[in-house]
């Protein structure tokens, strides 16, 4: 059983560092650590090159964008598992052992998801584990359609599953999971109940600054067709419309995520569609006073008693 490591970069110098260190640590367990950087304008793939031979450094020729990039890792992996991994997360010592455990106790299954620790901005007081409690094995199909995938720095895939259900789909938002539900839909799906990544939360990442950089027509178009791609995967009948009532019921929430992530680059033009959105076409008026009330609730708490539990809660 042989497993690559491959790390996603573009203009991450200030993190690129702490990241390939990390990766190091489980070198003993990896069998090739690939680095493939998306024409960085930095310095991102330069410190890379130092780590050589260690790790091996690509630098496309031009730009393929987040998902495209991720499909170029696959094509550079000639190993049994791969684990795309993001250029600014860290992972932790002896994960890729609790990965080997897994794969031999059972060889069947094609996707590993994992926890993960959670830090905001760069902030280590943030640090925040969410215990996803999952079994160790779902059955391939509608059941292992419902578990929680962890952050995709946690996720390893079986190579043979990539090649035979092809690659991520282009969206700026959530590619992964589309790609986890097709793996999970023809494949077993084993899980780890403890983290085995820090993931960095950062609104200067390139998935939150999508919701910044386009139109809420845009990202409602991506959005759509993410549910829809994603929707068609399930079985038809209960399964399918459960999955579609359940993305119906959390879109506010989602494009509230939108909102404040455009209340912070002070994009009115997108806050004011993202509320218009929101109320006409979700009808989600009270559902969006509720999660205005409980994001205020959060934050006053965390001013005045910080050493609540509430105050250690991350907000998405």
């Amino acid at each position: 059983m042989t497993i690559t490591i491959a790390i996603p970069s573009y203009n991450k110098e200030a993190q690129i560092a702490r990241c390939i260190e990390s990766v190091l640590e489980n070198a003993s367990e990896i069998d090739n650590i690939i680095l493939v950087d998306n024409c960085s304008t930095d310095k991102t793939f330069e410190i890379a090159k130092s780590y050589e031979p260690r790790i091996t450094c690509i630098q496309n020729e031009t730009n393929l964008g987040m998902s495209g990039n991720f499909n170029r890792c696959i094509e550079l992996c000639k190993s049994d598992w791969l684990m795309i991994f993001h250029a600014d997360d860290v992972m932790l010592p002896n994960a890729i052992e609790k990965y080997r455990t897994l794969i031999k106790k059972h060889p069947e299954i094609g996707l590993i998801h994992a926890d993960s620790y959670t830090i905001t901005e760069g902030d280590e007081t943030t640090r925040t584990h969410h215990p996803r409690k999952t079994d160790e094995l779902y059955a391939a199909g509608a059941k292992a359609l419902t578990c929680p995938y962890g952050v995709c720095s946690a996720v390893m895939v079986k190579k043979e599953a990539y090649d035979k259900l092809g690659g991520f789909i282009e969206s700026s938002l959530s590619s992964d999971v589309e790609m986890w539900a097709r793996v999970a839909s023809n494949y077993p799906v084993g899980s780890i109940n403890e983290p085995t990544v820090v993931y960095y939360s950062s609104i200067k990442s390139t998935g939150p600054q999508s919701l910044v950089n386009r139109s809420i027509a845009e990202i409602k178009a991506d959005w759509d067709n993410l549910t829809n791609q994603i929707a068609s995967i399930y079985p038809e009948g209960e399964a399918r419309t459960q999955y579609l009532k359940n993305i119906d019921a959390g879109a506010p929430g989602a494009y509230w995520t939108v909102i404040k992530a455009n209340l912070r680059a002070k994009n009115w033009r997108n806050v004011i569609d993202g509320f218009k959105l929101i109320i006409v076409d979700y009808h989600g008026l009270w559902p969006l006073l509720k999660i205005i009330i409980d994001t205020i609730k959060r934050r006053t708490v965390s001013k005045f008693f910080p050493s609540s539990p509430a105050a250690h809660q991350h907000v998405e």
